[in-house]
C-alpha cells in the first residue's frame, strides 16, 4: 500500500477497521497526521474511480460540530482510499466494550449529538447508512460521527449494477433497517434513525437487540421480529426514552419519527434524568440463600404474584379482549389433537408447536408467535391440559396479539402418520390454507418441511398447481420465493429479484424462482435473458400449464429466438384460459395487449387491456403490476376521470417510484395541474424516457422534458449514460419539430448505424437532409458484404438498399435484397433470420413499387403478416409506416389505415410516431373515420407546438385539416 501511495502519505500503523483497512499516515504536503482508509479491492474493481472522488467532494462539504469530515479522496495502484482528521479518544464500540451499558445522561447526550449530525446532514441530502458504534467517535463525552457520505459514494459510483451481486453489503446487519437489508430502492433517511435506535438500544442495556446469530438471521430478526422492550432490560430508563427508542425500532418507515429533529425534543427532555443504577444483574446464589429473616415473606409475594396472573389471564380470557393489538403478521400455532393408536406420538401436541413455530418466522412478512407465551396462556385457558374448541383456541390467538392460527391433528401409527393442518383467520374464524401430509415418523422433520411450505404457500397467495414445484425445493430456497413473491404483489420489483436470485444460490433447478426472476427483470429493464430465464426454460417441465403458459407470455414458444408479439399474447391468453381465477394471468394478458397488441394488428387491444386490467384488480384490489399502467392507459382513452382513480389506486400501493412520479406527470398535464408538475420538475428525477415515451403516444405537450433532459444530461458520468441522454435529447429535438436545435446523435454508434439513422430521420421524421449526398456512398459501399442475422446489421443493409432505391440505382436495391435473404445466422438458429427476411421483403415491396411490377399485392399481403407477427422493434417502426403508405398507392386506404395504427405503446422513443399520428389523422380522414382523424391530428399539433419556422407550414395545413374535421362536426 506504501507503495502504491508514493510519497504523498507515509503509513504510521494500521488500526482495526471493517470492511475498509484502516491507516494512521502522515499527509506529506501538509504535514498533519489523519485517518486514512482504504476499500477493499474487489470493492475498488468494481466502482469509478472519477465518480467516487466526485462524489467524496461532495460528502466533503459538510460541515458540523458533530460530524468529521472527510478531507480527500484518491487512487493508489489498484485501490480506492479517502482520508479524514484524526480524532483523539475512542469509539462508542471501545466504550460498550471496556465499559458496557452507558449512564443515562452520558447516553442520551451522545444521542442527541448524533440525531444534530444526522438531522444536519439528511437536510442536505446524504444518509449515512452505516451507523453504528463503530462510527461514533468520542472525545471525553463529546460525539463526531465518521463516514458520511461514503455509503452514497460507493453506490453512485457503482460501474456493474446492483453491488450487492458481488457480495458487497453497504451497513453493518447488526444495525441495518428492515428496509435497507431488502436493499429496498425507496429506503430514505429514516433507515438512519432505525440505525441510532439500534445504538441507543445498546448503549442503555448493554447489548444490541438481537446478537449472537448470523448476519442472514440477524437482518431476518430486524425485519420480523419485535425485540424486547428496553425498559425491560433496565427499569431505570425514563419511560419517554424508552418509548421513542421503541418507536425508531419500529419495522415499517411510517410507523417510526419521520426526521431527526424529531428526536432532538424528546431526547432533552430526557437529558436532565439521573445516573440509574446498572441493569440488575440476577445470579443462582442469590436465589437459592435468601436471608432467612425473609424467606417467609419472598414464598408469599410469590404466590399471590402467581395467583394474581392466573386470576388476570383467566379474567382475560373470559372477556376475550386481546391483551396486545392482533397483528396480521403473526401466526399462532396451537397444541394439535393426537388421536394416533400409539401413545408415543403424543409429544406432538405441543411439539408441532415448536417444530412449526421455527418454520414460520421470516417468512413473506410473517412471524410466529413465541411457543412459550402461546402455551403459558393456552395451559390457563384449557385448565387440565384439555383441547380447546376452535372458538377458543382463536380467542387464546387473539389474546396473544395472533391474527392469523394453526391448528391440527395428528394420527396414524408408529409406522405412518398423517397430519392435517388449516390456518385460519383469528377475528372471523375464515380459512386462509389447510394441507396434509403423510409419511413416517422418521421422517418428521422432512414431513413439518412440506407441511409448513404448503400452508406457507397457499396464504401467500400461490396456486394449488404451484404446490407440487414448491414442495420439491429446499425450505431455504422457498422462504426466499414467497417473499419475492410477496415484493412482485407490492410493486417492489427490484428487491423482488434479490430475493428470486437467492431462492435460486439455494435450489440450482428450482425453475418458478427462475420464473420470478425474469418477470421482476421485465418491470426494471433487468436482463431477460439472463439466469432466471435460462433455468425457467431449462426446467419448464416442472412447471404447471399456468406457469409454462407464463413463461411464454415472456419468452415465446421458441427461447432463445426472438419472442413474436402474437405468440406472447396467444401464450397470456392460455395463461387467462387454465388459470381463470389468477389475477396475475388477467394482469398477464392486459400488460400484453397494452404493448403490443396494436402493433399485433388487434384494433381494439387497449379497449381489452383495460378490461383484463379491472378483472385482475377485482380478483385482488392490491396487484401493484395490474395498477402500474392504469393512469397512462386511462389517458390513451381520453378517459381523464379515470386516470385520475387510476393514479389513486396506483399510489397506495407504490407512492414514490420513478414510475409513478412519470404517471403523475402526465395526469398533471392533461388536467393542467401545475402544481404537481413543478414539484416533479423540481425532483431527482430520471424518467424522461418513460416520461416522453407516454407523451408521444397519448399525445401530450412535452415542454416539461427539456429541462428534465438537461439535468439528467449534467448528471450523466459513464460514458453510457451519456451517449444515452445524447439520443435521448437528439431525439426530442425531432419529435417536437426542432431538428435544428438538436444535437448529434452519439459518436459511440457505429458509423453505419449512425449514417443508416441520419437517413431514416430525414426520410421519415422530417430531419435533417444535409448531409444525405455524404450518407449516400458511405452505405451503399457495404452492399455486397456478407452479413450477419442480427437486427442492427440487418436495419443499416436495408436503409443502404432503400437509399439506392430512392436514387434510381434499382439493381443495387435487389443486391441488398440478396444480401437480407442469405444473412448468416447458426445452424440452431433459423429464427434469427425472420429479421432481415422482414427487412428483405420490405424492401423487395418497395421495389416492387417503383417497378410497377404485378407482384406488388403479393408482397404486400406477405409483408403485412410478418409485421404483425414481427419480434424485431426496428423493423416494425419503420416497416408499418412504408406499408401504409404502399397500401395507400395501391388505392387500399382501409389497409393503409390499419398499417398506420400498428404501433408499439409506451416503450419506444422514436421520432417516427409524430409522422405516424399526421399520417394517421389523414388516413383516418379518407376512411371517413373523423373521430380517429381529430384525435390523431390533436395529437401531432401538441407534440409539435412549438416547431421551427421550416415545419410551420405543415403544422397549418393539419391545422386546417382539423379545423374543417371539426366543422364537419359541428354541422352534422
Amino acid at each position: 500500500m506504501q507503495r502504491a501511495l508514493g510519497d504523498a502519505f507515509l503509513l504510521e500503523r494500521e488500526l482495526k477497521g471493517g470492511m475498509s483497512r484502516v491507516f494512521i499516515a502522515r499527509e506529506k504536503a501538509l504535514g498533519r497526521t489523519v485517518v486514512l482508509k482504504v476499500l477493499p479491492p474487489e470493492l475498488s474493481a468494481s466502482l469509478s474511480s472519477e465518480r467516487f472522488r466526485r462524489e467524496i467532494q461532495v460528502a466533503a462539504n459538510l460541515q458540523h460540530p458533530h460530524i468529521v469530515p472527510l478531507l480527500s479522496a484518491g487512487q493508489a495502484g489498484d485501490f480506492l482510499y479517502y482520508t479524514m482528521p484524526l480524532v483523539e479518544g475512542e469509539s462508542l464500540r471501545e466504550r460498550l466494550v471496556h465499559g458496557g451499558e452507558l449512564p443515562v445522561r452520558i447516553a442520551v447526550r451522545i444521542l442527541s449529538e448524533v440525531a444534530r449530525a444526522l438531522a444536519y446532514a439528511h437536510r442536505h441530502g446524504i444518509v449515512h447508512r452505516d451507523i453504528k458504534p463503530d462510527n461514533i467517535l468520542l472525545t471525553g463525552d463529546d460525539a463526531q460521527v465518521a463516514d458520511f457520505g461514503i455509503a452514497k459514494a460507493i453506490s453512485a459510483s457503482a460501474q456493474y449494477g446492483d453491488l450487492t451481486s458481488a457480495g458487497v453489503a453497504l451497513g453493518t446487519p447488526m444495525y441495518m433497517a428492515p428496509e435497507q437489508a431488502s436493499a429496498d430502492p425507496t429506503s430514505d433517511a429514516r433507515a438512519d434513525l432505525y440505525s441510532l435506535g439500534v445504538v441507543a438500544y445498546e448503549m442503555l442495556a448493554g447489548q444490541p437487540p438481537f446478537q449472537g446469530r448470523t448476519s442472514a438471521h440477524l437482518m431476518a430478526a430486524h425485519a420480523t421480529e419485535r425485540p424486547v422492550p428496553v425498559r425491560e432490560r433496565r427499569r431505570a430508563v425514563p419511560v419517554a426514552l424508552g418509548d421513542m427508542i421503541m418507536r425508531l425500532l419500529e419495522k415499517r418507515p411510517a410507523d417510526r419519527p419521520q426526521s431527526a429533529d424529531e428526536l432532538l425534543s424528546i431526547l432533552e427532555v430526557s437529558q436532565a434524568a439521573a445516573d440509574p443504577a446498572p441493569t440488575t444483574q440476577v445470579h443462582a446464589s442469590a436465589l437459592s440463600a435468601p436471608a432467612p429473616q425473609r424467606r417467609g415473606w419472598w414464598i408469599a409475594a410469590g404466590v399471590a404474584a402467581v395467583a394474581l396472573v392466573v386470576v388476570l389471564v383467566v379474567a382475560g380470557l373470559r372477556t376475550w379482549e386481546p391483551a396486545v393489538k392482533v397483528n396480521q403478521d403473526v401466526v399462532a400455532v396451537v397444541p394439535f389433537r393426537v388421536t394416533a393408536a400409539d401413545s408415543s406420538l403424543a409429544y406432538l401436541r405441543e411439539g408441532m408447536v415448536d417444530l412449526l413455530a421455527a418454520k414460520l418466522s421470516g417468512v413473506a412478512g410473517t412471524r410466529a408467535a413465541d411457543p412459550r407465551s402461546l402455551l403459558a396462556v393456552w395451559r390457563t385457558a384449557a385448565r387440565s391440559g384439555e383441547d380447546l374448541p376452535a372458538g377458543q383456541a382463536a380467542r387464546v390467538a387473539e389474546r396473544i396479539g395472533a391474527g392469523r392460527m394453526i391448528q391440527g391433528d395428528v394420527v396414524g401409527t408408529r409406522q405412518q402418520i398423517t397430519i392435517n393442518a388449516t390456518m385460519l383467520q383469528t377475528p372471523t374464524r375464515s380459512l386462509v390454507a389447510s394441507a396434509t401430509v403423510e409419511g413416517s415418523p422418521d421422517s418428521l422433520p422432512r414431513l413439518v418441511d412440506r407441511l409448513a411450505i404448503k400452508l406457507l404457500a397457499l396464504q401467500a397467495g400461490e396456486s394449488e398447481q404451484r404446490l407440487a414445484n414448491l414442495v420439491s425445493t429446499s425450505f431455504p430456497a422457498l422462504r426466499a420465493y414467497l417473499e419475492g413473491q410477496a415484493q412482485v404483489r407490492r410493486g417492489e420489483y427490484r428487491s423482488a429479484a434479490n430475493k428470486f436470485k437467492l431462492a435460486i444460490q439455494e435450489d440450482s433447478t428450482f425453475a418458478l424462482a427462475g420464473l420470478g426472476l425474469t418477470r421482476a427483470n421485465t418491470w426494471f429493464g433487468g436482463p431477460f435473458d439472463g439466469p432466471g430465464s435460462v433455468l425457467a426454460w431449462k426446467y419448464r417441465d416442472k412447471l404447471s400449464a399456468a406457469d409454462r403458459a407464463l413463461l411464454e407470455s415472456y419468452l415465446g414458444s421458441r427461447w432463445p429466438a426472438p419472442r413474436q408479439w402474437r405468440d406472447g399474447i396467444a401464450a397470456a391468453e392460455r395463461f387467462v384460459q387454465v388459470a381463470p381465477d389468477n389475477p396475475e394471468a388477467w394482469s398477464e394478458l392486459a400488460d400484453n395487449l397494452y404493448h403490443w397488441g396494436m402493433v399485433a394488428g388487434i384494433p381494439d387491444a387497449h379497449q381489452r387491456a383495460a378490461q383484463a386490467f379491472a378483472k385482475s384488480l377485482a380478483l385482488d384490489s392490491s396487484f401493484a403490476p395490474a395498477l402500474e399502467h392504469g393512469p397512462s392507459l386511462a389517458l390513451t382513452l381520453g378517459d381523464t376521470a379515470g386516470a385520475r382513480k387510476a393514479l389513486a389506486l396506483l399510489m397506495r400501493v407504490d407512492s414514490a417510484s420513478g414510475t409513478v412520479a412519470s404517471e403523475r406527470w402526465h395526469v398533471a398535464l392533461a388536467t393542467r395541474d401545475t402544481a404537481t408538475r413543478r414539484r416533479i420538475m423540481e425532483s431527482d428525477s430520471n424518467y424522461a424516457p418513460y416520461m416522453m415515451s407516454i407523451g408521444i403516444a397519448a399525445g401530450l405537450p412535452l415542454q416539461d422534458i427539456e429541462p428534465i433532459l438537461a439535468q439528467n444530461r449534467a448528471r450523466a458520468v459513464t460514458v453510457d449514460d451519456q451517449a444515452s441522454m445524447q439520443r435521448l435529447t437528439h431525439n426530442y429535438f425531432l419529435i417536437t419539430g426542432r431538428p435544428s436545435r438538436g444535437v448529434p446523435l452519439p459518436s459511440t454508434l457505429p458509423e453505419p448505424a449512425r449514417l443508416a439513422m441520419q437517413y431514416t430521420e430525414s426520410r421519415l421524421a422530417d430531419g435533417d437532409t444535409t448531409a444525405n449526398p455524404v450518407i449516400g456512398p458511405a452505405l451503399e459501399r457495404l452492399i455486397g458484404i456478407p452479413l450477419n442475422a442480427d437486427e442492427r446489421s440487418a436495419a443499416v443493409r436495408f436503409v443502404a438498399g432503400q437509399l439506392a432505391l430512392d436514387h434510381g440505382r434499382l439493381e443495387l436495391a435487389h443486391r441488398a435484397v440478396a444480401d437480407l435473404r442469405a444473412a448468416s445466422a447458426p445452424p440452431d438458429s433459423a429464427a434469427r433470420r425472420e429479421v432481415p427476411s422482414g427487412f428483405a421483403i420490405l424492401l423487395e415491396a418497395e421495389l416492387a413499387a417503383k417497378q410497377k411490377s404485378p407482384e406488388l399485392p403479393r408482397l404486400l399481403n406477405q409483408l403485412d403478416s410478418a409485421l404483425v407477427s414481427a419480434s424485431s422493434i426496428p423493423f416494425a417502426l419503420m416497416g408499418n409506416l412504408i406499408a401504409s403508405r404502399l397500401w395507400e398507392e395501391q388505392g387500399d386506404l382501409p389497409r393503409a389505415l390499419a398499417a398506420i395504427r400498428r404501433r408499439i405503446w409506451d416503450l419506444v422513443v422514436n421520432p417516427y410516431y409524430v409522422t405516424y399520428h399526421r399520417e394517421e389523422g389523414r388516413l383516418a380522414a379518407l376512411n371517413g373515420d373523423r373521430q380517429g382523424a381529430i384525435r390523431a391530428y390533436r395529437r401531432y399539433l401538441t407534440i409539435r407546438a412549438n416547431a421551427e419556422p421550416r415545419l410551420q407550414p405543415q403544422l397549418r395545413q393539419v391545422q386546417n385539416e382539423l379545423d374543417g374535421l371539426l366543422r364537419e362536426t359541428t354541422d352534422k
